[in-house]
Parts: C-alpha cells; structure tokens; sequence
C-alpha cells in the first residue's frame, strides 16, 4: 500500500466554504468643501462703487447619501463662510436684503441650478460685514457618473425705499464644493459622422455623439489607421468641435486633398476619454456640396439678346444625414460660388436689393423630379453687363420617396429685375453637385454552428459562425432552447468561452451543465443589446449524461473490526490514480484509506483495512472526484477488540468574530487610474481532531468577480486578488506547527497548512487561525456597479 498522494486526502477530509465577495465600486456619502473665488460686484449708484471679494462657499446636498440614482431629486445649500462689507454710507435695514445664485453642475451632467434664500440680515452699518442668508435649490439628476457641484455668480436684490440689486459676477473658474456618486450604467460616450464615405479635400462632414465630459477641453480630432494605430492630428482639419453642458459633441472634418484613398478611423478625444469610428477615403465616393460649374444660355428680358454665362454653384443638403429614410424632407440649398451675370440692359447699372433669383434643382438616381429653390431680392448694386451680380441664395425643399442614392444636381434659374425676367436655360448635362443615401444598408445576419451533435449533458461543445458584432458589442450568452426557440435557459450552459475576432467571426467552447433538458433543442447565442446586437441559433440534440460504469465489490462485504477487505473495482478510468477509503452511515469519512492506481483496462483490486465501527460503507474514486465513484455495503460484525478505543475526531475549520462577512473589501471611486480596493478575509480556525499523523492545507480559489447592473455585465478577473496570509497556533498542546502561505494571487494558493508527522509514536493534529489581507487590483475604467465573486476555502 502506498502512501497518500497530496491532494488525494481530499475525498475523505475536504471541507468547503463558498462566501460572497461583495464589492462595491463607489464613494463616501457626499461632503462639502469650502471653495474661496474671487467675484466682481457692482452696486447700484446710491450704494458705492465696484469692488472685489473674494467669496467663499460651501453646497451642501441633503439628503446625503454614497451614491444617488438617476432620476433623485436633492436640495443643494448655498452656504455663506464669508460675508462682503457693506460697501454703502447708509445702515442696511434688518431682513431687507435676498439673495440669488448661481450653481454650475459638470462632469457626468451639466447645467446650474438656481438657488435663493430669504430676506434674513441682520442690521448692518456701513463698512460692516452683511451676513446674507443660505440658498438652496433642487437639482434633478439625470445621468450616471461623477456629478461636480460649484459655486458661480450671485446677486443681492436690497428693498429699502425701493428695489435695489448688486450683482457679483464670478471672474474665474471656481472649484468644485461637492460631487455626487451616482450609480447606474455609466453610458460610453458615442461617436458618429453624417458620410461614412469622402472624397479627398470634399465638403466637412460633421461629428456627432453624446456622453462625453462636459466642461473640459476642446476634444482633439486625429485621422488614424484602420486598426487604430498610427493616429495624427495633422491629417485631418476639424472646426467648431466642442462638448455642451449635455454631454453632446458637435463640430466638423475634413480629409485633406492629398489623402490617398483607403479605410481610416476618425477619433475623438477628450482627457481619457476617446472614440474612433471608421471611415472611407475614396475618389468615387458620393458628391456632397461638391461646386458644381455649367454653362446655361440666357434670354435678356428687355431686348431679347441671348448670352451665355457659365454659374458655379453648391447644392447643400440639410439635414445632415449618413442615410436618409423615406418620408424624409430634405432641404435643399442653392449657393452661388461664381454669380449670374447682371441681367441689365447693356450699359444699364443695376441697382440694390432689385433682383429676385429662382431655380431648379434636378434629382436624378433613385428618385427623378424637379425641386423648386427660391431666394429673396437682397443684392448690392452692379455695374452694367457683364458685370456679375451677388444674387441671394436659394432654398427649397423635397420628401424622399424611394431607396437608394439620389443625385442632386443643378438647373436651369431665372433672375427677375422688377417686373422683368431673364431665363437661363442649361446647355449640356451639369455635374452631380450632392447624393443623398437612402436606406441603411443591411449587414450580413450573424450565423452559428455546432461543431457536434448529439453532445452528452455536462459534455463541451464548439461553437462557431461568422457576421458577429466586433469586440466589445457586450457579453456572449449562451442558452439552450427548445426546438421551437422558445423556453430559453441561461443556465443549461455552465460556463463559456466565446469570444468575437476583429473579422466578426465567433468561436470558442460552451459546456453543457450535466442538468441541461434533453432532445432536441437549438443553441441559442447573443451579443450585446437593442439595434447593434446579434443574435443566432443552430440545433443541438443533447443526450443523457454518460452513465457511471464504476462499481466496486467487497471480499468479505463483512466482518468484526481488524478485517482486511479485498476491492476489486471495474469501469475506471484507465491508468489513473484511485483512492479507497470506508465512510460511515452518512457518507462521511473515517479515515480508514488506500491508494492505488488503475490498470490499461479500467479496473484494479486493491485491500482496506476496517478499523473504525462507524464504517457503512467502503468507496472508490478516481482521484478526489466524488462525481467518479462507487462503493459497496460494508457491515461491521462483532468480535474485533474495540476496548478502550480512542475514536478520531474531525477535520475541519470555523468563523471566528463577530462580522456575518467572511469577506470585506473597501470600495473605490473610478477616476481614470488603476486602483486597489484592500480588505481582509476575516479569521477562520482549523480544527485537526483526527489524532493521525497526516498533516493538511487550507487553500483558496476565487472565480471572475461580476456585476450585472441595467442588464450590462461586468467582470474583474479572479486573478487580480490577492492575499497575504496570516497563520497561527491558537492551541496551546497543539502537538503541530503551521505553515504560512506565500503572498500572492488567491486562486489555487496556500492560506495555511500543517506538516505530517514524521516522529514514530506522535501524532499531528492542533487548533489554528487563519486569516489575510486582501488586495484586488481594479482597472482604470471598469463599470461601476456591486461585483460579486465567490470564494472557496478548501481543507484538505
């Protein structure tokens, strides 16, 4: 018989504990700070000149919580630490002056809030300090995130033989008093252009998006590879891109003409916070406000001549849109990039504002018709012909009636002087000036397949396809549903490895739970939420769980204590490490135990010796899998010798303390930096009564840590936790000392353990604490939210 194998111990003495690790991503309750900033008041005439002050103020928000959820409502507090002197000759009445103020809101949300307090001052002389009273006013808040609160400008309004007001502008950026956690799924910001496909040196096109920072920087705008690399400001030009109080980002871009053609990325940044989206670079793509020159023929009102002329025109569309729909309206703007001629008399000045333009516009494409544009008399007065003429620009309108790409393109127009119209006609076919796509177009559906079936409950199955959402769309669920797709069920599939290439394609592994409903049935799996998600089925016919072919008999299956039983075990894994062991009537252990190894066919035959009169029965497992194990009835008979017997105690471990957390860990605020949330793992006490000579270890393991908040999962992976173990003797005749783990990750490390006994005659055995520090290491930006992981302590 040989001696134990090191973890093999486990199918007679293993004790687990699952805990709850909760941890929670957020903040303190709310506290206010003193801001000083300086203001610049202006009294009315009567009550001094212009002074300087610099103010300081407390916002306080009641009710005060940690974190607050969208849609609260708080009252916020103006508090004075700071009063102004009276900057007039006369006394201030008692309880004649109310103020107003100003609170400027930024960082998830933007605004102000108006406060106000009431008339109650004190009398104040002049020169002496005037003590306004507190303001308050409500804010309701909208988005999730970090919510700053400061104070901004104010005035006093004094009612003193009529109504008098000072206001005190702010003349710089004050800081922020107090900020607000407030939970929920923090929304990415977003990104998007109005053309997904340019011409070098074309038109801007605009930027959109919502959700960014409000009240920073400018965001800068750089043109970068297609996989994101290599990104520069200097090859794009944008304008006019900023971020409101909202959240919304608005501006424009351009590629420059020497820009080759080829698929790019525009991206958008601001502080730490950055979005790319694709674009095309190509020679061909569709016109948009492209100048459109062509040469028309025109019929001088007065006289008859005919001239021609060659116009040079844009035509505008709003809005502006990377797809239109039908029913859209669109406008359409006609504007003048080289004017008319002067449709005057030869030799006739043209006077101011006597010139009213008009025009078509042709559309052609996937929708033909004429669109009328008009333009006000507004022009500044000409010289005589061929003088041009600035004309007003014109405007007019279309609804979209069909799918597809609508050419915009330039008519015929007419200039009427007075009562007079000079008509010009085009010769030719002009250029397409805009195009307007209609329809978006239809992506590929997502597909997926089995790599087998039937495939048995518990068993792992491939899974693959094409056409998925890119990286990041959202987390892969699996669910197994019944043939009709309906009575779907999450928790068929214990765990999965699903992951989406930068290609789209799907691949990885999802496991069956041994529990999952038999037949027929379809695979069903999703990524991300709303438009953008993607979602699939393929069949599947699962099977029974594969039947347990182990079995063991007993020879004797009887007999007093002191027989050696002969076990002869069929239907095991080939080769494999097996251990025997007796367990009583409660399948618990009693340390009477064997080891061998399994032969080339699957069985072995091996001895137990009965020692303990608890014993029930005597099982077999491969390794220290209960799940791959049989046993056999064992019936203890009169006759050994149990006089005086010693019997074994257990092995196992139990809280300590007063806290109902075996697990605690301090919460972190996300400010763009990795960060540590610390915590302990609160003591437990070994307890080894078995009076042998083994020794034993206490181990961790921690699966991912995960957060489901507004239906969007998060993860902070098992690895990152780590511990510094802290072990030691609490019982004084312990006859073993304890071994302290290393400092390190958790999952699969040593907490504490206990050494054999290797003196002949000395048991091991004792009673011993074990607790740690705790340290999970949390990116810069994961999703705030409660993460829950669990952690299991095994003895073995």
């Amino acid at each position: 018989m040989r001696k134990p194998a090191k973890g093999l111990a486990a199918v007679v003495g293993t004790a687990v504990a699952a805990v709850g690790v909760v941890v929670t991503v957020g903040s303190p309750a709310a506290h206010a700070e003193t801001v000083t900033y300086n203001v610049h008041c202006t009294p009315p005439s009567v009550g001094g000149g212009p002074f300087d002050f610099a103010a300081q103020v407390d916002l306080s928000v009641s009710p005060s919580k940690p974190a607050y959820a969208v849609g609260d409502q708080v009252t916020v507090t103006w508090s004075w630490k700071a009063a102004a002197d009276n900057p007039s000759g006369v006394t201030v009445n008692a309880d004649s002056v109310q103020p107003f103020g100003t609170v400027n809101v930024s960082g998830a949300q933007g605004g102000t809030v108006a406060v106000s307090g009431p008339k109650k001052n004190a009398s104040t002389p002049s020169g002496r300090p005037l003590w306004l009273s507190d303001m308050t006013g409500t804010l309701t808040i909208a988005k999730p995130g970090a919510l700053h609160l400061s104070p901004g400008s104010y005035k006093n309004v004094a009612s003193m033989l009529g109504t008098w007001e000072t206001p005190c502008n702010a003349t710089g950026t004050p800081g922020v008093s107090t900020t607000l956690q407030v939970d929920g799924s923090v929304q990415p910001a977003t990104l998007g252009v109005t053309r997904t496909e340019v011409r070098p040196g074309s038109a801007p096109f605009q930027l959109v998006g919502a959700n960014w920072p409000a009240g920073g920087a400018a965001p800068t705008v750089e043109l970068c590879a297609a996989d994101g690399t290599a990104c520069a400001a200097s090859r794009i030009t944008s304008a006019g891109v900023g971020v409101d109080a909202g959240g919304n980002l608005a501006g424009r871009a351009s590629v420059p003409p020497t820009t080759s053609e080829g698929d790019y990325k525009v991206r958008v940044s601001s502080g730490t916070t950055a979005v790319a989206v694709p674009l095309k670079v190509r020679n061909n793509a569709p016109a948009w406000a492209e100048p459109v020159a062509y040469d028309v023929s025109c019929k001088q009102a007065t006289n008859g001549s005919v001239f021609p002329w060659k116009p040079r025109v844009v035509l505008e569309l709003t809005p502006e849109k990377p797809y239109y729909s039908v029913g859209d309206v669109v406008n359409v703007t006609w504007r003048w990039k080289d004017y008319p001629r002067n449709p005057q008399m030869p030799g006739v000045i043209l006077l101011k504002d006597t010139v009213t333009p008009s025009g078509v516009v042709k559309l052609s494409g996937a929708q033909t018709g004429n669109v009328t544009v008009n333009g006000p008399k507004k022009n500044p007065s000409a010289g005589a012909p061929p003088a041009v003429v600035q004309v007003s620009d014109m405007t007019g309108t279309f609804t979209v009636t069909a799918n597809g790409a609508i050419d915009v393109s330039p008519g015929d127009y007419a200039l009427k002087l007075i009562a007079q119209t000079t008509p010009c006609t085009v010769s030719g076919t002009p250029g397409v000036s805009s195009t307007a796509q209609v329809g978006l177009p239809v992506p590929p559906a997502p597909t997926l397949a089995a790599a087998s079936s039937p495939v048995k409950a518990g068993e792992t199955v491939a899974l693959s396809g094409v056409n998925w959402p890119a990286v990041g769309a959202g987390t892969v669920a699996v669910q197994l549903c019944a043939a009709d797709g309906g009575a779907c069920d999450g928790t068929a599939f214990s765990a999965n490895t699903l992951s989406v290439g930068p290609d789209g394609a799907l691949g990885g592994n999802a496991t069956l739970a041994p529990t999952a409903p038999q037949g027929a049935r379809l695979v069903k799996v999703t990524i991300g939420s709303g438009p953008g998600a993607g979602t699939a089925t393929a069949p599947l016919t699962v099977e029974p769980p594969a039947p347990n072919l182990r079995k063991v008999e007993l020879t004797p299956d009887h007999g007093p204590l002191g027989t050696v039983v002969t076990v002869r075990g069929t239907g095991y894994t080939p080769n494999t490490a097996i251990s025997i062991a007796g367990v009583d009537k409660d399948l618990q252990p009693t340390f009477d135990l064997a080891f061998l190894d399994s032969g080339p066919d699957g069985t072995f035959v091996g001895q137990l010796t009965v020692t303990k009169a608890q014993t029930d029965q005597i099982a077999a497992a491969e390794g220290v899998d209960q799940n791959k194990a049989a046993a056999a009835k064992f019936t203890v008979e009169g006759g050994g010798n149990t006089d005086g017997e010693v019997l074994p105690g257990h092995l196992g471990f139990k809280r300590t303390g007063a806290s109902d957390k075996l697990v605690e860990l301090s919460p972190v605020t996300i400010d763009g930096r990795p960060q540590t949330m610390n915590g302990a793992l609160n003591q437990v006490v070994v307890q080894d009564f078995r009076g042998g000579t083994l020794g034993w270890e206490l181990t961790g393991r921690i699966g991912d840590f995960v957060s489901d908040t507004q239906g969007t999962t998060g993860t902070l992976p098992g690895a990152a936790l780590y511990w510094t173990p802290n072990c030691a003797v609490v019982n004084p005749d312990s006859p073993s000392p304890v071994l302290t783990g290393v400092p390190g990750a958790v999952d699969g490390s040593r907490l504490c353990g206990m050494p054999a006994q290797t003196t002949p005659g000395l048991p091991s055995g004792g009673e011993f604490s074990a607790d740690a520090g705790l340290a999970l290491h949390v990116p810069g930006f994961p999703l705030a939210g409660t993460y829950t992981a669990t952690l299991t302590l095994t003895l073995i």
